[in-house]
């Protein structure tokens, strides 16, 4: 029963970070660490900061970071690693 629940969970929430990645990947072309590419990703998740401790474990939860510089990183290690995973799957298909 709680595979069928974590199946069924991870079937819905999946395709949905994935698709919030590849919205994010167009605020890649923008230079990195500058504020108009926290700007782009802040119009696609849009920020609600609140005191966190714990580091984000979605894209979705870089939303909750306060701090600009650190919201950035933040959003930069889920697209970039991303579309590292990407380029790689399509390496090994001819």
């Amino acid at each position: 029963m709680k595979t069928y629940i974590f199946g069924a969970v991870a079937g819905v929430l999946l395709p949905t970070l994935a698709v919030a990645q590849a919205s994010l990947r167009p605020c890649l072309e923008i230079e990195d660490q500058i504020k108009e590419r926290l700007d782009c990703y802040d119009a696609k998740i849009k920020p609600a900061p609140k005191e966190t401790s714990a580091p984000a474990k979605t894209v979705q939860e870089c939303r909750f970071i306060k701090e600009e510089d650190e919201r950035l990183t933040c959003f930069n290690k889920f697209v970039t690693a991303s579309s590292k995973k990407n380029t790689g799957q399509k390496r090994k298909n001819p």
